[in-house]
This record gives structure tokens, C-alpha cells and sequence, in this order.
């Protein structure tokens, strides 16, 4: 009985110790696009900066890989839209708030507070051609099916895309595919007249395009927001959400651009918002700050395992 005894104390102590030790670990993702890659960061140095340990699996590709690694526990959160959350997940449009979350709670997920932007599709051309045709509206295109229109992959594929875009403002084009991260080249080149676009592109300024207006009203809203399974631990859902409304489209265009006009890293894009919006310490202090926690976290194990040592010993030496 005594030896019984012995085995559960012992394994009591390392349970509180391995409870005490272990960081808290989650898996961050994202699209293949600037601004996804920036907003997937900036939850993730969010999280390390409240003490998580978290894995980077950026770069998966387009919604329905994300969707299903995030079902599939393979990823934990990643920044969606909910024009495409009722579009390309649900596959039916969503009139509410609440109807979105009734629909993704039956697949076990849900939404955290929207980041404050909407980035809706639109389709874009070169300014001086725009001028030059008088074509400032998607309506005025029908007028001009000798326009070369190749459009994202993703987009000619889906309902809130080309599929229904082409039958609501009868658009006889047949239009190719390309990668969308090709595409602004392309246009700026003369290779390609219209292609899609997202409307806090930060490619906007850098080629002198301009949005056609959606006159007809097509596009759905697209408030940017974390998308998570219903298991997500709420202690790292609260600290998501202080990202709430921290964004509007000017500030998401601005990020879009350092990245693409002033060559800075997706890291040092999101650090910089976090920090001006005094969501993370300065890199000097968060420094510091690291060096006492790193102190203070190897100090707390040592008594941690000191104690853990005595105890054994005085368990062992009584019996």
C-alpha cells in the first residue's frame, strides 16, 4: 500500500511540474497572398508576446486548403473573410452575423472579433487605360470584350468570383488563368488588360491601376477576422481579439505597400503595427523584458525541480 502511495505522489509531483512548465502551443496559418501572410503574423507575434508557442505553417494556398487544415487540427487559426467564409466554406450566403456562425458552429468552427477592414474583390486595369476607354464601372465592360481579362485562379472558380460575376453583368469574355501574385506584372507589362483584385491591394499605387466600381452591387462584403475551431482555447481567443478593430483599409493598404514598395518583411510589418499600436513592447524592452522572463522562468524551475528532488528524498527516507 505504502509503495501505492509512493507511485501516486510521484506521479502528482510531475504532473503539476509539466503543467507548470509547458507552454501553451499553437499552430498559426495563411493564405498565399501579402496580406495574409501580414495578418497571419501579426496574430502570431500576438500570441509569442503572451508567452505561446507558436508554429508558422504560412503560404497553404488558397481557402478550401486552409478550411480543411484548420478542421483537420493541422492549423489552429488563420486570418479569413466573410464573404469567402459564406461563399467558398459555407457555400451559401450568409445574411447575418449570426447566421454565419450558426452555419459554422455545425462544422465546429467559429469566428473571433473582425480585425476592422473589408478587403472585397474588384476587378482593376491600368489608370491611363481607364481614361483612355472612359471604362470607371464593371458594367462599362460589355462595351469592350477586345480587352484581354485573365483572372486569378481561385476567382474564376468561385460563386462570389467570375462564375456568377460573368451572368449579373452578362460578360461575354472567356477569360484565362494566372497566378495571382503574377498578375499585376503582367498588367503592367501590357501582357493583360483587366484582372481581379483585392480592393486594399498595396499594388494599387505601385502600377497606377484603379478599381472598377461594382456598380451593380455584386460583391459581397469581406470583413477580414481569425477563423478558429470551436475548441480553441478562450484564454488565446481573448488575446486575438484585442486586435479588434484595430485595422481600417487605409492602415491595411499601407501594410500591403511596405511590403511590396519598401521591401520590408512580413515580420518587421507586423511588428511595427503591434508595437504602434502598444499591442507588444518596443524591440528594446521587449528584449529586457524576455531577459527577466527567461530569469524568472529558469529560476521558477529550478525550485520547481529542487522541490521535486527534496520530496522524493524525504518520501524515499521515511519509508
Amino acid at each position: 500500500m505504502k509503495k501505492f502511495l509512493h507511485i501516486i505522489y510521484m506521479i502528482f509531483i510531475l504532473g503539476i511540474y509539466q503543467h507548470a512548465t509547458a507552454a501553451e502551443k499553437i499552430t498559426v496559418g495563411g493564405k498565399v497572398f501579402n496580406e495574409g501572410y501580414i495578418l497571419s503574423e501579426i496574430i502570431a507575434q500576438l500570441l509569442e508576446n503572451n508567452g505561446y508557442e507558436v508554429t508558422r505553417t504560412f503560404g497553404l494556398g488558397g481557402t478550401l486548403v486552409c478550411s480543411n487544415a484548420l478542421k483537420a487540427g493541422e492549423i489552429d487559426v488563420y486570418p479569413e473573410y466573410t464573404g469567402t467564409i459564406s461563399e467558398a466554406i459555407l457555400n451559401q450566403p450568409a445574411n447575418s452575423d449570426g447566421e454565419l456562425e450558426t452555419a459554422l458552429n455545425a462544422m465546429g468552427l467559429k469566428t473571433l472579433k473582425s480585425f476592422g477592414f473589408n478587403n472585397t474583390y474588384a476587378l482593376t486595369m491600368k489608370r491611363d487605360l481607364s481614361n483612355r476607354l472612359d471604362i470607371h464601372k464593371i458594367s462599362d465592360l460589355k462595351e469592350h470584350l477586345e480587352l484581354k481579362l485573365v483572372l486569378s485562379h481561385e476567382f474564376l472558380n468561385r460563386t462570389d468570383g467570375w462564375l456568377n460575376l460573368k451572368d449579373v453583368y452578362q460578360l461575354d469574355f472567356e477569360p484565362a488563368g494566372i497566378q495571382h501574385g503574377l498578375a499585376y506584372n503582367a498588367i503592367d507589362e501590357g501582357a493583360i488588360d483587366i484582372t481581379d483584385s483585392y480592393s486594399t491591394d498595396g499594388d494599387m499605387k505601385r502600377y497606377d491601376l484603379v478599381l472598377l466600381e461594382d456598380d451593380l452591387g455584386f460583391f459581397p462584403e469581406y470583413n477580414a477576422l481569425p477563423l478558429v475551431r470551436d475548441d480553441f482555447p478562450a484564454a488565446a481567443a481573448n488575446i486575438i481579439n484585442r486586435l479588434e478593430n484595430k485595422i481600417d483599409e487605409e492602415q491595411m493598404i499601407k501594410m500591403n505597400a511596405q511590403v511590396v514598395n519598401e521591401n520590408m518583411t512580413f515580420a518587421e510589418v507586423a511588428t511595427e503595427f503591434l508595437v504602434a499600436n502598444g499591442l507588444i513592447k518596443n524591440d528594446r524592452v521587449t528584449s529586457e523584458n524576455d531577459l527577466i522572463s527567461s530569469l524568472l522562468v529558469n529560476t521558477a524551475t529550478h525550485i520547481k525541480l529542487t522541490f521535486i528532488a527534496l520530496s522524493f528524498g524525504c518520501l524515499f527516507g521515511l519509508s
